[in-house]
């Protein structure tokens, strides 16, 4: 094992813009230092987070670890990751990494571990499965260029759906008030725990409001929403991300009673009207393998896979 690596907590004001040079090596989308501090700031009470970075000899940063317990999640519940440029792999760096940050989440009283790999990356679930970790989810990616999208075998389904007596919104037309982001956030947390990806915890509405005030990628007019009477039944999430000119669907749901009408679909496609407008080149989502229904709505309108990722269990 390589003994010429420095690994220390990291210090935001010094580090983060070497890190977000690393991890847009190490993963699919650009990340800024911007995005780094964004997250750190976000820090709600009950919520365990520690960042490491390892240096190599001539002091560049070549790799990355953290363990998070979000303020939501279960007792014991820790999240942990790490990852090595890819030219400083494979002589022990990984596995020192590793060690560090699990060892700071069993001292924190960790009892369940939960991961992510890129399904691209064969040895980084290698890397992961030999350490007792296996494969919980298989969420796919999927993509649209905005530029070549072309809308009109769905200029029905809008029509269709209000037809029924829903009316297509936005949370900034319904005047992000209070009021209208805790419904939202009531229909998120009914929406997540039905997912089949789901980790069975959502957080507060006070944590999730923070998280919206600070988040870069909320804007009020990306949250679409299907209602009806006063009643939010359907959502569809937007956000945009500067640093690579794209909006990201995170997450689409409909209240379970509002089901078979169509209205995801048609909240797809308002997500994707919104995307274009604002001048993005592209929209992206993640689904899980298990949510047979949203899969075939985005093979409807044209998403083009991407390599997913593996969410990744281990039980201490």
């Amino acid at each position: 094992m390589s003994t010429n690596y420095t690994i220390r907590t990291a210090v935001p004001e010094q580090d983060f813009t070497a890190l977000a040079e690393l991890l847009t090596v190490v993963g699919p989308q650009p990340i800024t230092p911007a995005s780094l501090f964004e997250w750190e700031a976000n820090n709600p009470p009950g919520q365990i987070r520690r960042r490491w970075v390892a240096a190599a000899p001539d002091g560049r940063l070549v790799g990355y670890g953290v363990a998070l317990h979000p303020a939501h999640a279960a007792d014991g519940r820790f999240q942990l990751w790490v990852c090595v440029h890819p030219a400083h792999r494979q002589q022990g760096l990984g596995a020192q990494l590793a060690e560090t940050v699990w060892s700071f989440a069993r001292e924190q009283g960790a009892t369940l571990l939960t991961s992510d790999v890129r399904e691209d990356c064969p040895a980084c679930l290698r890397f992961a499965e030999k350490r007792g970790f296996a494969i919980e989810h298989h969420l796919f990616e999927s993509v649209i260029d905005l530029h070549t999208f072309d809308e009109r075998p769905f200029a029905g389904v809008i029509a269709e759906v209000e037809a029924g007596g829903i009316r297509l919104t936005s949370l900034a037309a319904e005047g992000d008030t209070e009021t209208a982001r805790r419904k939202l956030h009531a229909l998120n947390y009914a929406c997540v725990l039905d997912d089949p990806a789901t980790q069975g915890s959502f957080p507060s509405f006070a944590e999730l409001n923070e998280m919206w005030n600070q988040a870069s990628w909320f804007v009020p007019e990306g949250q679409l929403l299907a209602v009806d009477g006063e009643r939010y039944v359907g959502l569809a999430a937007v956000g945009y991300y500067q640093e690579s000119n794209s909006m990201y669907n995170l997450m689409t749901g409909v209240d379970k009673a509002y089901r078979g009408r169509h209205i995801a679909l048609a909240l797809k496609v308002q997500s994707i009207r919104f995307a274009k407008a604002y001048g993005a080149d592209s929209i992206r989502t993640h689904n899980d393998s298990q949510n047979g229904p949203m899969l075939a709505i985005n093979r409807k309108l044209g998403y083009q896979p991407r390599p997913g990722e593996y969410r990744l269990i281990k039980r201490v």
